[in-house]
């Protein structure tokens, strides 16, 4: 495609000319490979066309920082909205920047006080044992579904005070409803099509119902002057009804909607991140045995603590590394130009859709040595990626980064640990799990044979 000048001599990013649907097709068959297809003809930025309009792809880490750090208020997340859908509030991951954004950002980062990380963390260690203790020898499990029912236990403690019992089924619909809600985005009458009682979002409003009840009633538990809940839940009843945030809710089904939004978001990159272990640990025994050495020396033949998680720096590193190669969000949410705009020299029309996609930019082998390689020992240096900060980004970047990072990193360090002190994991495919519409991205089983350590 060539450039294309505009009236005030600006032009457009380069990038394949026309070919709305081609280019659609092109994206649902394989849309990481999509993105790789467009920086490996086109370079660091790429205006496309889809049928919901134009498009603009960053895999530069300094357009990157213009879109995402320099100009927050230019470009605005936007994100898909039905009259239907389950988490009906804008939330923080939704709410425009500005006032409010910033308010509301407050509210939750004060959430992650040292004690109620130290909490998280308790409670995230806890299930990693359980996790792993329910796990047998010489068995073939549905690795997926392992990871989410741990991570599913872990943070509906942590976060919403309830839910453990009802199973990650509700969580799962709902997840499911919002990441089809970026494909209905991208089809042609999105605007009429959203107005619709989409199936997706029917039978997750349906399903999270029992989750509802118990959410509802945390909600209600943590007014009592005598509770002493540590739940994010709790964090956001006390903190705005004692006067400790200027932020206020309306109702109680604001409280749900926010907590179910830094639920999902971190719900997802924790599976995420684990489902893809027995992959590349069993790839790499090398990393498999300095993870197990470093496990084994820290606890020894106790169980592992949460102050553990601290002494742990390799498999942090794993994580990191894992975070890196598999980002939860290959794409980060698009942001939409308020205005027309430019970056990098470029125009960038008002109502453009711009996407700074990570899982490109993790892999820059100008930025990262072996870019393509699993080398967790890269991040123990300290400065993994010197030659700019923002070419790397599993969690966004502020003023809108992901404020679960606490406790993301809490389950994923701990539910890693707790596995590698009893457990080799051998998965039955040699193929990297599917991308998908499920949680994490990931579609289907992950059929992965469980083998004890000490034979």
């Amino acid at each position: 495609m060539k450039q294309t000048s505009t009236a005030s001599g600006r032009q457009h990013p380069p990038g394949p000319a026309g070919k709305k649907l081609k280019n659609m097709r092109r994206l649902a068959t394989d849309y990481t490979g999509f993105f790789h297809w467009l920086h490996e003809h086109w370079g660091g930025i790429v205006y496309f066309n889809m049928p919901d309009g134009g498009h603009c792809a960053i895999f530069d880490p300094d357009l990157a920082e213009e879109v995402l750090v320099r100009q927050p208020e230019l470009f605005q997340k936007d994100c898909p909205a039905s009259a239907f859908e389950v988490i009906q509030c804008p939330a923080l991951a939704r709410t425009p920047y500005g006032d409010d954004h910033g308010r509301l950002t407050d509210l939750i980062v004060t959430a992650f006080t040292p004690e109620r990380i130290a909490a998280f963390k308790r409670v995230a260690v806890s299930e990693a044992s359980s996790f792993a203790d329910e796990l047998t020898a010489g068995s073939t499990v549905d690795f997926r579904a392992e990871v989410e029912r741990f991570t599913w236990n872990a943070l509906t403690t942590t976060i919403l005070g309830a839910g453990r019992d009802l199973g990650p089924g509700p969580g799962l619909a709902m997840l499911k409803a919002a990441k089809l809600g970026f494909i209905v985005f991208a089809l042609p009458g999105y605007k009429l099509i959203r107005k619709l009682p989409l199936p997706h979002d029917l039978k997750a409003r349906k399903t999270i119902k029992p989750l509802d009840e118990a959410v509802y009633e945390a909600i209600r538990n943590a007014r009592d002057p005598a509770s002493e809940d540590s739940s994010l839940i709790a964090h956001l009843v006390q903190a705005t009804e004692q006067g400790e945030s200027n932020w206020s809710f309306s109702n109680d089904s604001e409280i749900r909607d926010e907590a179910y939004a830094i639920f999902v978001g971190a719900w997802d990159s924790a599976v995420h991140v684990l489902a893809y272990v027995p992959h590349f640990l069993s790839r790499n025994p090398h990393v498999q045995a300095r993870l197990e050495e470093e496990v084994d020396r820290v606890a020894g033949d106790r169980p592992l603590s949460a102050e553990d998680l601290e002494r742990l720096p390799y498999a942090e590193a794993v994580v990191n590394e894992l975070l890196r190669l598999q980002p939860p969000a290959p794409l980060l949410v698009p942001r939409r130009a308020m205005s027309d705009a430019e970056v990098g020299g470029f125009l960038i029309p008002e109502g453009t859709l711009v996407e700074v996609v990570p899982h490109v930019m993790h892999r820059r082998v100008d930025y990262w040595e072996d870019g393509e390689e699993f080398k967790p020992e890269r991040w123990l240096a300290g400065e993994a990626c010197p030659r700019h900060a923002h070419s790397y980004l599993p969690y966004g970047a502020e003023p809108r980064a992901c404020r679960g990072i606490p406790l993301a990193a809490a389950v994923t360090v701990s539910g890693l640990a707790g596995l590698a002190r009893k457990w080799r994991l051998e998965p039955e495919s040699d193929e990297l799990p599917a991308d998908g519409l499920e949680v994490g991205t990931l579609s289907g089983p992950i059929l992965t044979k469980v083998v004890s350590r000490v034979e």
